[in-house]
């Protein structure tokens, strides 16, 4: 009688039997624990979380803001390349232009960045409705500081923001000079004869012109150009364009002595009273 080889497996029921695993493989080692926040800690996490947000808000804020004046000084710079290339074709003397806040009123003016036009390369402002004067101005750089983003105080009707507005961030100092001009009778640029009004304006261009050389070589640094609106944080609000080229923060408007002064000079180079 014959037995089966102790290496070979034996079969039941016609399937090959396999040993049962050790008890060892199944035991249980206890319920597996997972690691999780409890509320507290949770809590502490959010209260870090806005701990930390409390402190980086104002850093970025601040550095938003330093970014868009550095941005703006960039533009007034880019500017004043091209008012010294329309320098170079009309004499040294200033353009006779709206001023910003009476833009489209007078027909024998124009607006400051349609006398750039030919001198610098950028998309000039036009109306958000072409033809409509109530429309808001779509304005990109460099005629747009990019802080000028809060509506103008005395703005009429919808409330917008200044390059919205006139069309421009920037205002000219001088500008304003051309005006008081008129005012005091020392200027008729709106004469009926066209080359009188002509003449009157460009003798109005060139007494402004002619005064700010002269404080310039007394060493006094005046603004050509500026925000139109107070929009950055430091000193007076504004950035500004010099005489010279240069472009810095604007310390804020000089004395109404120095004004007067100006004005009488101004005055003076124009014939006024002689």
């Amino acid at each position: 009688m014959s037995h089966p080889a102790a290496h070979e497996p034996t079969h039941t029921g016609g399937r090959a039997f396999q040993p049962a695993l050790s008890a060892r493989t199944h035991a249980p080692h206890g319920p597996r624990r997972t690691s999780a926040f409890t509320l507290i800690e949770l809590l502490v996490v959010i209260s870090i979380i806005a701990l930390l947000i409390g402190i980086l808000l104002p850093a970025l804020g601040k550095a938003r803001e330093q970014g868009w004046s550095v941005k703006c000084l960039t533009n007034l710079r880019g500017l004043g390349t091209s008012m010294q290339l329309y320098f170079n074709d009309s004499d040294g003397v200033l353009p006779w232009i709206d001023p910003i806040a009476g833009a489209d009123e007078n027909e024998n003016n124009i607006d400051l960045f349609e006398v750039f036009a030919s001198y610098i390369d950028a998309v000039q402002p036009r109306r958000e409705i072409p033809g409509n004067e109530d429309s808001a101005w779509v304005v990109q750089e460099p005629y747009r500081c990019p802080a000028d983003r809060e509506p103008l105080d005395d703005d009429e009707g919808e409330p917008r923001a200044a390059h919205e507005t006139y069309g421009t961030s920037y205002d000219g100092p001088w500008i304003q000079l051309y005006v008081a001009l008129e005012l005091f009778d020392a200027i008729d640029p709106d004469n009926s004869d066209p080359k009188v009004a002509k003449a009157e304006r460009w003798k109005a261009q060139r007494a402004v012109s002619r005064a700010y050389d002269q404080y310039a070589t007394r060493g006094e640094t005046l603004p050509v150009m500026l925000d139109f609106a107070s929009v950055h944080p430091a000193k007076s609000g504004k950035n500004a364009l010099y005489w010279d080229g240069s472009a810095d923060i604007y310390p804020g408007d000089p004395p109404s002595e120095f004004v007067e002064e100006f004005l009488a000079l101004t005055l003076r180079l124009c014939n006024f009273g002689s």
